[in-house]
């Protein structure tokens, strides 16, 4: 009986999605006036820039991810659009049918053709995904071999395992429905990226993430095939970075190219190293819009100086030596955005670990901090107070994301920072105070990390953490480098295409600010000044995505001292990195 109504509820969920549809395609929902008027602009921009919006040629498709959250719709489209004219090419964009209006939007770009998630022509594909998920979940028996799960040849096993964390888990503990229902969507869409690739002539994409199931699984195929994949990440900033193998997949976005670092390490004259202090005083004094930066270094939080008072207020040993490990947001995709295996199972047993050695280590003050942004990663399976709660050694403490602890203190008491792959460790190394990695970060591998190769490495280096060196005058020069690239080069290119919002604005959109970004996005195109600029980035954009040899985005209008060939005096005094959006804390 039970299972009858079960299977009549889906049943009828399914008729009626179906018959929805149906009225849509002949009623689409209607849009408001702020999109209307956005729709009339856009599409009047295109066939105005691109006489007509009709290709020269039909060179093959161009395939486009569309995200959830409107601004980066707004951006990816539109970033789209400039790559599907320069290289002559038609849209092709992955989207849900259900998403009414913003089918409506994208059939204002030129040359727009769609495919819908769900649409009945994927139905038996959903079946045959169930059967072969049902297969292989019984073959797998521990959460190290889901972690090590390949399939054709590709690691996936590292997406499987971060969308189980992203449900609300800090960690895997066992197989279970959690991990099937991932490998039910995972079939479904490796068939579905696989018949795509099959029926168009796709010669490029563009992803907002290569992260999270349709991210990762679509970005991977393509690569596969030897199909380019350009990562478009910020909002009204434009970062770009061309993947073309699946182990260009593992590298972070705004990790600073090795040809600009090197330029940068050469041809400073302590330019980059002044703007680089300014910027992190910025930072550290809460002058930088985002949300984790924002709770991190609140200035209503007592702000430590010296080791004495910090020691006296939180009961500690003052002769000693003190350790800070940064926790992270346990299920904020541990594996997914490196091509590196961590060397821990996850954030979480990372954790754990530090935490059982550094009850034995005793001759330093360890501090863990939580995650300033905890609130918006929650997890249902542990409880931070309560582990330390049972903690009674008097060398270790505990500071909660309310703490009336002003993260800027480190740079006055640590002695080590430990962390994953926080923006802690960049930050604080260029401070001169030594990092250890539990992992690979978007700043490892520049030589002023400490960055063990396996578990036994790493407790080696906890166990002589009291004798740890401050960095060199050239290791903290390349932190400074890579913080000034991470920081400052990579949020300063401005994508007119887009409204500004914040990162916090971002974070916790609404109704509001979505009515004001259609609104805004509209105006531009009314605006000559703004199209002025919009021609021109198309100019600048285009030259990107056709230039093979230019795979790491870089405003060198901004920036020319980073091709190598123009002084590196003279920059900085104009630009604004106030609205800060590649933090990774």
């Amino acid at each position: 009986m039970k299972l009858n109504k079960i299977f009549h509820s889906k049943f009828s969920i399914s008729i009626h999605r179906a018959l929805t549809y149906l009225y849509r395609r002949i009623v689409p929902v209607p849009l408001s006036t702020e999109q209307q008027d956005f729709v009339k602009a856009n599409a009047a921009f295109w066939r105005s820039y691109f006489k007509g919006g009709k290709t020269k040629k039909n060179n093959g498709y161009i395939l486009v991810r569309v995200e959830k959250h409107p601004i980066i719709q707004l951006c990816n489209v539109s970033f789209a659009s400039i790559t599907a004219q320069a290289k002559n090419l038609r849209l092709l964009f992955i989207v849900n049918s259900s998403a009414y209006r913003i089918i409506s939007i994208l059939k204002s770009y030129p040359n727009a053709r769609l495919i819908c998630l769900d649409s009945w022509r994927y139905k038996l594909m959903r079946i045959r995904a169930r059967m072969t998920a049902a297969r292989v979940y019984r073959s797998v028996g521990s959460p190290k071999e889901l972690l090590d799960f390949r399939v054709d040849g590709i690691r996936f096993g590292d997406v499987f395992y971060d969308q189980v964390l992203a449900k609300g888990y800090a960690t895997v503990d066992k197989i279970d429905s959690r991990t099937l229902l991932v490998l039910r969507e995972f079939y479904f869409l490796r068939l579905l990226i696989k018949n795509i690739i099959k029926r168009y002539d796709i010669r490029t994409s563009v992803f907002a993430h290569t992260i999270g199931l349709q991210g990762a699984i679509f970005s991977r195929y393509l690569l596969q095939n030897k199909i380019e994949v350009i990562n478009r990440l910020g909002s009204h900033q434009i970062l770009l970075k061309k993947h073309r193998t699946l182990k260009d997949g593992g590298i972070y976005p705004v990790k600073p190219e090795l040809k600009y670092f090197n330029v940068m390490m050469d041809k400073d004259d302590g330019t980059i190293l002044r703007l680089t202090e300014e910027y992190l005083e910025r930072r550290f004094n809460q002058e930088i819009k985002h949300p984790a930066v924002y709770l991190a270094y609140h200035r209503d939080k007592k702000l430590f100086t010296d080791r004495q008072s910090f020691c006296k207020e939180y009961n500690l040993d003052h002769t000693k030596r003190t350790a800070f490990v940064m926790l992270h947001a346990f299920n904020d995709y541990p594996h997914s955005h490196f091509e590196k295996p961590m060397i821990f199972q996850d954030y979480y047993h990372w954790f754990l670990r530090t935490l059982e050695i550094a009850k034995e280590v005793d001759s330093v003050n360890w501090m863990f901090k939580e995650h300033p942004a905890s609130r918006y990663y929650i997890t249902k399976d542990i409880d931070l107070k309560a582990i330390f709660e049972s903690v009674k050694s008097d060398h270790i403490r505990f500071l909660d994301s309310n703490a009336d602890f002003n993260a800027s203190s480190l740079r006055y008491l640590a002695d080590a920072v430990l962390t994953c792959v926080g923006s802690a460790g960049l930050e604080y190394s260029a401070m001169g105070i030594p990092c250890i990695l539990g992992g690979e970060s978007a700043y490892s591998g520049f030589g002023f990390t400490i960055e063990p190769a396996d578990t036994v490495e790493y407790e080696t280096y906890l166990r002589c953490i009291d004798r740890l060196p401050r960095l060199n005058e050239s290791q903290i020069k390349a932190s400074k480098i890579v913080a000034y690239f991470h920081f400052c080069v990579m949020d300063s290119a401005k994508y007119y295409f887009c409204p500004c919002f914040d990162d916090n604005q971002i974070f916790e959109w609404n109704e509001v600010n979505e009515h004001r970004m259609w609104k805004e996005a509209a105006a531009k195109f009314l605006d000559r000044q703004q199209v002025e600029k919009m021609r021109n980035q198309v100019q600048e954009l285009s030259h990107f995505v056709c230039d093979r040899s230019w795979t790491q985005y870089v405003d060198f209008r901004q920036f020319p001292f980073i091709r190598g060939d123009v002084p590196v005096e003279g920059i900085g005094g104009h630009l604004d990195f106030s609205a800060s959006s590649t933090d990774k804390r």
